[in-house]
């Protein structure tokens, strides 16, 4: 079994399964997905922008604190985001 570090595919895969059903308008189900990735990647930005929209789009009233959550962890980022994965 080969090993590489780092991993030949970094991304975790969660992230473009929250984004795709995003896209199907299956909010809840990608905030499910982004809270799992938070559980694993604490403070992870691209998760926290997930959940983030996925409540945006559910109207919950979390989503400020998710967006804030966002704001802090890509402050010093140069890339600004459109979508959970690339």
């Amino acid at each position: 079994m080969a090993y590489n570090e780092p991993a030949d595919w970094f991304y975790p895969m969660r992230h473009y399964l929250g984004a795709s059903l995003l896209d199907a308008r299956r909010a809840k189900d990608a905030e499910q997905v982004f809270r799992a990735d938070l559980k694993r990647n604490p403070g992870n930005g691209w998760a926290l922008y997930g959940l983030y929209r996925a409540l945006a789009v559910q109207k919950s009233k979390a989503a400020p604190k998710a967006k804030a959550d966002y704001e802090a962890a890509w402050a010093q980022a140069d890339t600004p985001l459109k979508r959970a994965a690339f």
